[in-house]
């Protein structure tokens, strides 16, 4: 077929269009390619020092851009240590910048390195930025980027930077508990200590060079504790006075102070009670019908942990022969009857006092009243008061000797627990029967005791009553020495004489007439302190 000239013109118009759009399509796809490749990473120029000052290493930015620490590893032989180093002026850093200074102390029980690598973490990849050889004496070396070789060594005397020497502190998870007593310390000193020294004030030095010892006091008592830490800039010293208190163990006070009555009641209807090195601690109160009007407690030392009254009879106090004290945490009234009250006594309250011989000091933080009948006080004695005097008229050689005080001395009573029974497999192991008649060398283990019906005297006779009461009755003239223990319940004699150890929560009932009560030692029965019963 054969075209017109039209025909022609049209084609080649087309051909031209085609051709335009196909260069077209062809440069937006290079530009699409150039322009999707991304920049080309920029890494961070850094110029810097390094010396060493013993075994510190000191690194100054001394050029170039600066660094986040976010964006950074400082390499030391092989590790990542940048949290180790810190600023020359200790405080926190986020960014190095031109002119700042980092510092790392290497521990005494390791070599110095070889080589401080600084890479950039920034981007993609780690790339080294900084890459120095640690100087093995006290120099200086200026370094290009990348490079490994100094430039400069510095000769001359290079200055330490200023450290702040550490301030002392420490503190205790627990400061006061029974023998044997743990105690975590705790070191709380400021300025980075590298070293401490401990004085735990009982002359064990066992752990003293730690950071946060652990330390055993075994012995009772009040304990004074420092600590001197230190570090590059210098020693602190901080010192807790009396900081930790340690409490003697039950047991023990039982045996060192000769206890030998303890619970909250005494109930003695008999005629005396003989222990002139003993000690008795009532953790209640003392009334005159509680002493059955006229019974006398000869001992040494008496803890009263309530009010006294004694206002009828002739009920006594203290030991005659070996007098020590008496402390009454509360009232003492000793308003009426004929009595002697032996050693020095503590009221923690008010004192009303008449017809009563006073042999001792009597030392009352509160009021004292004096009643007719007037008192009789030894050669030497006085009473101290902090409170009011009231009294009606007397001879001056009484009043002479009553004295007001701003304060006066105390008898604290012992802070004691009533420990618990061990366990039933420890006293089997010992003998120990859980029934029995009352005879002599006798060792019950059982939730109560009771024997009331009349037996021959029984001696070194061990007893303890793990929930209820021990009741010993109808003796008639037959007696009984040896330990009675009744943490849950209470302790009844009605005998002879009794001999021994009486620890009770619920008290001491002494119900017969006539019958005398005399100390003995837990460890005149019981030879072993590892087989004390409590």
């Amino acid at each position: 077929m054969i075209r017109s000239e039209r025909e022609y013109g049209l084609s080649d118009a087309m051909g031209a269009i085609v051709l335009i759009a196909i260069v077209g399509m062809g440069i937006g796809l290079v530009g699409m390619f150039i322009l999707s490749e991304p920049p080309p990473e920029k890494i961070p120029a850094l110029s810097s020092d390094i010396t060493t000052i013993g075994r510190t290493i000191l690194i100054t930015h001394n050029g170039g851009d600066s660094i986040a620490k976010s964006d950074m590893a400082i390499i030391v032989d092989g590790t990542d240590i940048k949290d180790s180093f810190q600023r020359t002026d200790t405080t926190p850093w986020t960014t190095w910048a031109v002119g700042d200074s980092l510092l790392y102390r290497v521990p005494d029980d390791q070599e110095m390195p070889q080589g401080v690598t600084i890479f950039f973490i920034g981007g993609s990849s780690a790339r080294i930025i900084q890459s120095m050889g640690v100087p093995q004496s006290v120099t200086a070396g200026h370094y290009a980027t990348g490079t490994v070789t100094p430039t400069t060594t510095i000769t001359t005397p290079v200055t330490t930077p200023p450290i702040d020497p550490v301030i002392a502190d420490f503190s205790a998870n627990v400061v006061t508990g029974i023998a044997p007593y743990s105690v975590q310390f705790t070191d709380n000193s400021l300025n980075t200590p590298t070293s401490w020294s401990w004085n735990f004030g009982d002359g064990n030095t066992t752990n003293n060079n730690l950071q946060n010892p652990e330390h055993y006091y075994t012995a009772a008592g009040l304990y004074t504790v420092s600590l001197t830490a230190t570090n590059a800039g210098g020693s602190g010293t901080a010192t807790k006075v009396n900081f930790v208190e340690v409490k003697p163990a039950f047991v023990d006070v039982v045996v060192d102070e000769n206890v030998f009555v303890y619970g909250t009641k005494f109930f003695f209807q008999g005629n005396t009670v003989i222990g002139p090195d003993a000690t008795i601690i009532i953790t209640g109160p003392l009334a005159t019908a509680d002493l059955g009007g006229n019974s006398h407690l000869w001992v040494n030392t008496i803890y009263i942990d309530g009010p006294v009254t004694l206002d009828s009879g002739s009920a006594g106090l203290g030991s005659p022969t070996n007098p020590g004290n008496i402390s009454i945490n509360g009232d003492l009234n000793l308003w009426g009857g004929d009595r002697d009250i032996y050693g020095d006594v503590y009221v923690a309250q008010d004192f009303k006092l008449k017809n009563c011989r006073i042999h001792g000091n009597v030392y009352v933080n509160g009021d004292l009243t004096l009643g007719w009948g007037e008192p009789v006080l030894d050669s030497d004695a006085r009473i101290y008061y902090t409170g009011t005097f009231t009294h009606p008229g007397m001879s001056p050689a009484i009043l002479s000797k009553c004295i007001q005080q701003a304060t006066v001395p105390t008898y604290p009573i012992p802070e004691l627990t009533m420990p618990p029974v061990k366990s039933a497999d420890w006293y089997a192991d010992r003998g120990y029967v859980s029934s029995g008649a009352l005879t002599s060398n006798l060792k019950i283990f059982a939730n109560s005791y009771s024997s009331t019906s009349w037996t021959s005297s029984a001696s070194n006779v061990i007893i303890v009553a793990q929930n209820g009461d021990i009741t010993l009755t109808g003796l008639g003239g037959s007696g009984v020495t040896g330990v009675f223990f009744a943490p849950n319940g209470r302790v009844t004699f009605n005998g002879g004489y009794f001999e021994g150890v009486v620890i009770a929560r619920d008290g001491f009932y002494v119900t017969s007439g006539g019958t005398p009560v005399t100390f003995r030692n837990l460890d005149d029965y019981i030879s072993d302190p590892a087989d004390y019963p409590f």
